[in-house]
């Protein structure tokens, strides 16, 4: 029994051997038969041998037509014929040449860019019109000649001044007092009248006032 299975089992392999030769045999006949048959190239066609369609004679083929063929249509003599306008050659700007820029601005009709939109008008005021500056002691708000001595009291080392303004109010004079608009100054004061002495610029002025004894 053994030996039944080992002689079919060699068979089966004995005829896939022969198989695969003869299969290889047949491939390489094939393979050298197509290289062997040479390939024919169908002859190229030259643009010379196409030949032109033939015309019937039926149809007339018009030659092109020249630019100088064409006629002007004819013009009656009394109408004035004007000549076509001639179009100038743009000329173009010469190489190593910068282009002239011709654009000039037109300030007319457009607004200033550099304008404020507010513009504050300052009137310049005269000097009439310039306010003093109102002091603060009411002998300063008047001029000296407006004041009235109405009495004096006092020995010639300590006297005393009683002045008058025009509302009605009185106010005591010490030596050293400041009185009137010029930054006056009272240095004396006497028995029957008192001495103030005022600066203009850099001149000294002495203004007298006098006793009002009635």
């Amino acid at each position: 029994m053994k030996k039944i299975k080992f002689i079919f089992f060699n068979t089966i392999i004995i005829i896939f051997v022969a198989a695969f030769f003869a299969s290889a045999a047949e491939v390489k006949n094939t393979s050298a038969a197509t290289t062997a048959v040479p390939i024919k190239a169908a002859p190229a066609v030259m643009p010379t041998q196409i030949k032109q369609s033939s015309t019937t004679p039926a149809a007339n083929v018009s030659p092109a037509v020249t630019p100088t063929q064409i006629k002007p249509p004819p013009v009656s003599p009394g109408t004035n014929v004007t000549p076509a306008a001639t179009l100038t050659p743009i000329q173009q700007p010469q190489p190593g040449s910068s282009p002239v820029d011709t654009y000039s601005y037109n300030p007319s009709g457009k607004p200033d860019p550099f304008r404020p939109f507010i513009v504050v008008e300052t009137v310049p005021q005269k000097k009439s019109e310039k306010k003093e500056a109102v002091s603060m002691f009411p002998l300063q708000r008047a001029a000296t000649e407006n004041y009235r001595v109405v009495g004096i009291a006092g020995n010639g080392e300590h006297r005393v001044a009683i002045a008058e303004d025009s509302s009605k109010k009185f106010y005591p004079l010490f030596p050293g007092t400041r009185i009137g608009l010029n930054n006056g100054k009272v240095i004396e004061i006497m028995a029957d009248r008192v001495i103030v002495e005022e600066y203009e610029g850099k001149k000294a002025k002495r203004v007298i006032l006098k006793l009002r004894k009635n």
